[in-house]
């Protein structure tokens, strides 16, 4: 395996699609996982560190007015806690179907000299 020449790395995940086992992902597109896996990955589920990631997914199937701003609250806190390398500007969720939201996350990196702000789109529903 070649040697990897990033302080910050990760293994790439991809989801339907296939990856090879030795992808790897670094930069921008690093922070963009880890901000999509904290998201989409519930808390309590992961036995060694049970108070991390996220419960957005509990509220999707409420109504939007309860559903909108506990989608968005989750996500804050928990992208604010659990991702230091970032400077969460936005959380925007909207609606597109029932029980399936739309999340952009306006952030950008902590050490960011141009302060560049990116988006990230994250998808919420459940699994068919």
């Amino acid at each position: 395996m070649a040697q990897v020449s990033h302080l910050h790395w990760q293994h790439m995940v991809s989801r339907g699609a296939q990856t090879a086992w030795n992808e790897i992902v670094v930069g921008y597109e690093d922070l963009e996982q880890c901000i999509g896996t904290i998201i989409l990955t519930p808390k309590l589920s992961v036995p060694t560190e049970p108070e991390k990631f996220c419960d957005a997914l509990n509220y999707i199937d409420r109504p939007p007015a309860v559903a909108i701003p506990n989608i968005t609250r989750e996500i804050w806190d928990a992208l604010s806690r659990w991702e230091p390398r970032i400077v969460l500007i936005e959380v925007r969720v909207e609606q597109l179907a029932f029980e399936h939201f739309k999340v952009l996350i306006n952030w950008r990196p902590i050490e960011d000299i141009a302060a560049e702000i990116r988006q990230t789109e994250v998808q919420l529903q459940r699994a068919a």
